[in-house]
C-alpha cells in the first residue's frame, strides 16, 4: 500500500467529509440557497470564481466545493477498499454502492440547479445522500476492523430480530423522505404547536391544509419510528440479555432517535432555528448509518443459517 495513503485516516476523513456534504445539502435547502449560483453547474454564475458574492451564493458554492473534496476522498477510499480489503466479501458491493449513490446524489444536485423539479423529486436527494453516507460509513468500519474487535463473526441474530431491523430500515427511508418533503414543500412551520398542529384543537383535522397534512404526516411517521425503536430496545433487554453487542448498539441507536425526536420538536419551538434544523439532519444520518451496520450484521447472520 502506498505509504502516503493511510487507510484509517483516509476512512475517517471520508466519513467526516461525506457528513459535511449531507449537512451542507440540508443547509442549502433550509436557507433557500439552491439557486445561489443561478442556473449554472458546475460553475457558479458561469464563472469558476464568482464575483458578486451573496449569502445564498456562498452557501451553494461552499457546498459544491465540499462535494468536490468528497469526490477525491471517496474515490481514494473506494480504491483502497477494493485493492486491499476485498478479502471481506461485502467490500466490493459496498464500493459499487458508494460510487453509484454518490453519482446519483451529484446528478440530482445538478438537476435541481439546471432544471425545474417538483418537491417530490427534490426530496429524493436527501435519501440518496443518506445511503451514500451509510456505505462510506460501512467501508470505514471494515477498514477499522470493527468486526474483529467485537468478534461479530460469532454473532447470531435471531430471525425475528433480523426482520425487525429490515423493517425499521425500510420504514426509516420512508420517514426520511417525508421529512425531506416537509423541507422542500416549506411546511416546517405549517403547524405552530407540537405534538399536534394546534394543541388547543388537536383533532380538528378539517381545517388542516395540504402543508399542514404533510407536516403532521411526517410527525406521525416519526413518532411511530421512535416507538418501534424503543419497543425493540425493551424487547432486546427483556429477551436477549446475552446479546450484549446488539443490546449496546441498539441502545446507542435509541439515543440517536430520541435526540432526533427532541430536535424535531425544537425546530418548531425555535421557529426553525438553522443550527437545530441541521442537528436534526445530523442525528438521523448517524442513526441510519448505525442501522445500516445492523443490516449488514443481519445479512451475515442469515447467511450462516443457509
Amino acid at each position: 500500500m502506498n505509504k502516503w495513503i493511510k487507510p484509517k485516516p483516509l476512512a475517517l476523513v471520508s466519513v467526516l467529509v461525506m457528513l459535511f456534504v449531507l449537512i451542507g445539502g440540508a443547509l442549502v435547502t433550509k436557507t433557500g440557497s439552491g439557486l445561489g449560483c443561478g442556473r449554472s453547474w458546475p460553475l457558479c454564475e458561469g464563472q469558476l470564481i464568482p464575483k458578486n458574492i451573496t449569502f445564498e451564493l456562498l452557501i451553494e458554492f461552499s457546498h459544491r466545493m465540499v462535494t468536490g473534496v468528497a469526490i477525491i476522498f471517496v474515490g481514494l477510499l473506494s480504491y483502497v477498499a477494493w485493492r486491499h480489503y476485498q478479502h471481506i466479501k461485502e467490500t466490493k458491493f459496498l464500493v459499487v454502492m458508494t460510487i453509484v449513490f454518490f453519482i446519483l446524489q451529484s446528478l440530482l444536485g445538478a438537476g435541481a440547479v439546471l432544471f425545474e423539479q417538483t418537491s417530490l423529486i427534490k426530496a429524493l436527494h436527501f435519501g440518496i445522500s443518506l445511503v451514500s453516507f451509510a456505505t462510506v460509513f460501512l467501508l470505514a468500519l471494515i477498514i477499522f476492523d470493527v468486526d474483529g474487535k467485537f468478534h461479530t463473526d460469532q454473532l447470531k441474530i435471531p430471525k425475528k430480530i433480523r426482520t425487525q431491523f429490515y423493517g425499521i430500515f425500510i420504514y426509516t427511508l420512508i420517514v426520511v423522505y417525508s421529512g425531506a418533503l416537509v423541507r422542500h414543500k416549506e411546511s416546517s412551520l405549517a403547524c405552530v404547536d407540537w405534538p399536534f398542529c394546534y394543541n388547543q384543537e388537536p383533532f380538528n383535522f378539517g381545517n388542516l391544509g395540504t402543508e399542514q397534512w404533510i407536516q403532521m404526516g411526517h410527525r406521525l411517521m416519526a413518532g411511530l419510528l421512535f416507538i418501534w425503536v424503543i419497543g425493540l430496545l425493551l424487547h432486546l433487554y427483556r429477551n436477549y440479555k446475552e446479546k450484549v453487542f446488539i443490546k449496546n448498539g441498539w441502545f446507542i441507536a435509541s439515543i440517536l432517535i430520541t435526540l432526533q425526536v427532541i430536535l424535531g420538536a425544537l425546530v418548531i419551538f425555535t421557529l426553525k432555528n438553522t443550527t437545530i434544523a441541521l442537528m436534526h439532519a445530523l442525528f438521523i444520518s448517524l442513526f441510519f448509518a448505525l442501522l445500516s451496520y445492523f443490516i449488514l450484521l443481519s445479512y451475515r447472520s442469515a447467511k450462516k443459517e443457509d
